[in-house]
């Protein structure tokens, strides 16, 4: 049922997707938690899970998103800080300005907007060399 979509999340995550909003479902407000999540609905509000944040095909935010790891396979049009990795996929489309740990954007997939890297704390500043 998930596809790619879930295997990618599968190899970066040991924990399962514990909430859902489905195909049929609008939300709006503000989302949080502390568990991974997955949207194939419509969500108009900001969006703050320290998780993973699994944008299905059929799901479109209007809002921002903060999380530890972001996969769009749908639509997102808002900036997201990404803690780890935000990966577009090939039917994905992100909208915003982003600042990830690091990015990918499969073949067809869209991101249109600014893009800061995080640096890692375990990396020698360019200074020190």
């Amino acid at each position: 049922m998930f596809g790619s979509v879930k295997k990618q999340f599968d190899n970066a995550h040991n924990n399962d997707i514990e909430t859902i909003i489905g195909n049929n479902t609008v939300i709006k407000g503000e989302i949080s938690g502390s568990s991974n999540l997955r949207i194939d609905g419509n969500v108009e509000g900001s969006i703050s899970i320290s998780g993973c944040v699994v944008i299905g095909p059929s799901g479109d935010v209007h809002g921002d998103i903060n999380a530890d790891d972001l996969v769009v396979s749908g639509r997102v049009e808002g900036n997201a800080t990404i803690e780890n990795c935000l990966s577009v996929q090939s039917t994905g489309q992100l909208i915003g300005d982003v600042k990830v740990g690091s990015l990918k954007i499969d073949d067809g997939g869209i991101f249109k907007g600014r893009s800061e890297m995080t640096l890692k704390s375990n990396l020698v500043p360019s200074e020190a060399l």
